[in-house]
């Protein structure tokens, strides 16, 4: 008799954790020059790496107005590639009628010749400086040539579900004591120029008072998406740790925020997986210690028995449990549709229910 082992599952995961060692790659999308050293210690403004990015290119035709075969332009070309080039600059010259009459070709733009052949040159229009700052204050543990550093810091890290905005950092203040709603009545004239944190979902008001009151950021547990089109008139970003609707902070996460309420926390936003998926964002809360703790969780994680998950789906979407076993055989769901299925506990409930494995990620903390 063959036997047949169970398929092993690798649901997508979530950390937060309240002391880790963090390594970071922040790297340039386009090759260009390093600014730091190994070893050396940086702020989060820190420029890591900076690269020209071109903003144009011009394709200019020598042949026809030299009025010679493809083959033969080239070696009437007075810029070669690699060399600036003013507009109305002659690229290239060539002399008829016993020298009597000279035909020239001039460039239309400013920029640089970039490659020549086949009749015609190629002219880069201009160029934007990009260049990729270090987000959090750490350490260069190592160069990437051309492109970046790894960067090394220990503190806590959440990574959210969703952000607004681009990467950013502030003061945390904490405005509610639990899994309440954000409303406008527990900000004050305090949170000014704060990165204010409530564990339950934000109400329209909060928003609204938020921007009175000219806060950094809003961090919260989620958010109704119709308040989506409201985000685009405020001034600062907004995080949800859980996803869109009416969902609780995890309490887990909430209970780092109130630990940390007070230090400076970075805002990261890592840059799309290979296959287009938008990376997580990333919340660094920098706390400095003489032991350095444990590394960060990592890597792919089996679905296996004892994990903490999260239910992504309905009915039962945001609530956290336990996997007590991931079940032998397929099972048929009241949709008609057969799929492999875990047995979790709920938090807080005794009955276990059944749910999909790919309706689930792991919390590692």
């Amino acid at each position: 008799m063959i036997s047949m082992e169970s398929p092993r599952f690798y649901p997508g995961s979530v950390t937060f954790t309240a002391l880790a060692t963090i390594r970071r790659e922040r790297r340039l999308p386009l090759p260009g020059k390093v600014r730091v050293r190994r070893g050396e210690t940086v702020e989060a403004t820190t420029v890591l790496a900076t690269a020209e990015q071109p903003m144009g290119v011009v394709i200019v035709d020598l042949a026809r107005p030299l009025r010679v075969p493809p083959e033969r332009a080239l070696a009437y070309l007075r810029r070669k590639p690699g060399t600036s080039v003013r507009a109305q600059e002659v690229l290239a010259a060539r002399r008829t009628l016993l020298g009597l009459r000279t035909l020239r070709v001039r460039s239309p733009v400013d920029g640089e010749v970039v490659a020549a052949g086949g009749g015609r040159v190629m002219i880069r229009t201009g160029a934007r400086t990009l260049e990729v700052r270090a987000g959090f204050p750490g350490v260069v543990v190592e160069v990437i040539p051309q492109y970046g550093a790894i960067l090394e810091a220990t503190g806590a890290l959440i990574q959210a579900f969703w952000s607004s905005g681009s990467d950013f950092s502030g003061v945390l203040r904490v405005v509610t004591s639990g899994a309440e709603p954000l409303r406008a009545r527990v900000l004050d004239p305090m949170v000014q120029g704060t990165i204010v944190v409530g564990g339950g979902w934000i109400e329209p008001s909060a928003l609204e008072q938020a921007e009175r009151l000219q806060v950094r950021g809003m961090i919260a547990g989620s958010m109704e998406a119709s308040l989506l089109p409201r985000l685009r008139e405020l001034s600062f970003p907004v995080i949800l740790t859980e996803g869109f609707g009416r969902l609780p902070m995890h309490p887990g996460i909430f209970r780092i925020f109130s630990l940390y309420q007070g230090r400076e926390a970075f805002i990261l936003h890592p840059p799309a997986d290979p296959d287009g998926t938008p990376g997580r964002p990333e919340i660094v809360i920098p706390v400095p210690t003489e032991n350095p703790p444990p590394p960060e969780p990592t890597g792919e994680v089996v679905l296996q028995p004892g994990l903490h998950v999260r239910l992504l789906r309905e009915p039962h979407r945001g609530r956290t449990g336990t996997v007590l076993r991931v079940l032998p055989d397929p099972q048929v769901l009241e949709s008609g549709l057969r799929v492999w299925c875990a047995e979790i506990r709920l938090d807080g409930e005794e009955r276990p229910v059944r749910v999909p494995v790919y309706n689930v990620e792991v919390l590692r903390s």
